[in-house]
């Protein structure tokens, strides 16, 4: 039988011909694949280099169960002289009034069918398989060339330095006045006598403030003491009770201390007395 392109030769040594081209096929491929699967750009492109390693290994395995097909039974011979009498040269084979004559058809054993139409599958899925690798071979180096154009078109951007951090100038410490004893209890004063005590004032901030005291309501208290009080510093207030000027009975006060610059930098000092 010739060997046409898409002919099966059912002849043992054709068919082993065949059979080893195919395996030859597979392993080149699933040499390929394999180097692939390293050098996959994507997890799934990888899954499927493999699968396809897979089914090149279950062709091979076929290709092996096919291989070791038992050889198709030889044509039908017959072995009795006394069916087929000889006949000398030139004078044709007597036949029997009987007996009819022999069919000239060929016998071709089952088994020689069944392999033939396995020979035809494992061609037709190699086929297949073969196709769906170059394809696969083909994408994989498409992508490969487009990712490295991307990456050599990617401009380079130079990343500048950020601007130092300015750091602020830490604030100077509020000026906090502090006033000693917050109240004074004068005690009784007669009407017409004047009754003295003393406050002690300090600044705990870090800069000087010149302080000023307010009037007291009842027009009779009297202030001596030095308006520019230094960082860290301290100074006397004198604070005098005119019991002439103050209305009888118990008399209470709430003087207030500021500076003159800045009212919120303030002091509280209290008075106390009975005036009879």
């Amino acid at each position: 039988m010739p060997e046409e392109f898409g002919t099966v030769n059912l002849k043992q040594g054709a068919q082993t011909r065949e059979i080893e081209l195919l395996r030859r096929h597979y392993r080149t491929h699933r040499d390929t694949l394999s180097r692939l699967i390293s050098d996959a750009p994507t997890e799934h492109l990888a899954a499927e280099y493999q699968r396809l390693v897979s089914d090149i290994d279950m062709a091979v395995r076929k290709l092996d169960e096919l291989e070791g097909t038992p050889a198709p039974a030889p044509a039908f011979t017959d072995t009795n002289p006394n069916l087929k009498p000889t006949t000398g040269a030139g004078t044709r084979p007597l036949v029997r009034p009987n007996e009819a004559p022999m069919a000239t058809t060929s016998y071709i054993p089952p088994a020689a069918v069944g392999a033939q139409s396995r020979v035809v599958m494992i061609v037709i899925a190699g086929v297949i398989v073969l196709a769906i690798i170059g394809w696969l071979i083909w994408r994989a180096s498409s992508e490969r060339k487009s990712t490295a154009t991307v990456v050599e078109q990617q401009p380079v951007t130079a990343t500048s330095a950020p601007p130092p951090a300015v750091t602020p100038a830490p604030a100077p410490a509020p000026v906090v006045l502090k006033i000693a004893p917050a109240l004074a209890d004068y005690g009784t004063i007669r009407k017409g006598t004047r009754a003295v005590r003393q406050f002690t004032i300090t600044n705990v901030g870090n800069a000087p403030v010149e302080i000023a005291v307010a009037r007291s309501a009842c027009r009779c208290l009297y202030y001596d003491y030095n308006s520019k009080l230094p960082a860290k510093g301290q100074e006397t207030i004198t604070v005098t009770v005119d019991g002439a000027r103050a209305k009888l009975g118990a008399l209470q006060e709430q003087i207030d201390v500021h500076a003159k610059k800045d009212a919120s930098i303030r002091g509280t000092m209290s008075v106390r007395a009975m005036i009879q």
